[in-house]
C-alpha cells in the first residue's frame, strides 16, 4: 500500500504523468524557441510563451524530483528508526560504504 501511494501526487496524478508533462513543456518551449530563431523573431513579447514553458516545465520538474526525495528519505528514516541503534549504524556504514565504492568506480 505504501508503494502504491508513492507513485501518486496529492492530486492523485502519477508522478510520471508529471515528469512526462514536465518534459513535454520544456521540449514544447524549445521547439517554439527554435522556431521564433528560424522566423528571425526578436520582439521580446513572443519570447514570454516559451521562456514560461520551459521554465515552468524546469520549476514542475524539479518539485516533483524533491517530493521523491522527501518521500523516499522518509520511509528510509522510518525503517532505520525500527532499529536498535547499533543495528541502524551498521545499516548507515554499510550504506556509506556502498556509495563509496560505487562513486570510486
Amino acid at each position: 500500500m505504501v508503494e502504491q501511494n508513492l507513485h501518486k501526487s496529492t492530486d492523485g496524478q502519477s508522478d510520471q504523468d508529471t515528469m512526462q508533462l514536465a518534459w513535454l513543456m520544456v521540449g514544447g518551449g524549445a521547439l517554439v524557441s527554435i522556431y521564433l530563431l528560424i522566423k528571425r523573431n526578436y520582439n521580446s513579447f513572443s519570447w514570454l510563451i516559451p521562456i514560461g514553458m520551459i521554465a515552468s516545465g524546469i520549476g514542475l520538474y524539479m518539485n516533483e524530483r524533491q517530493k521523491h526525495i522527501t518521500q523516499t528519505g522518509d520511509q528510509i528514516m522510518a525503517q532505520l528508526d525500527e532499529l536498535d541503534p547499533l543495528a541502524r549504524a551498521e545499516v548507515i556504514k554499510y550504506m556509506a560504504d556502498q556509495e563509496k565504492e560505487r562513486r570510486l568506480k
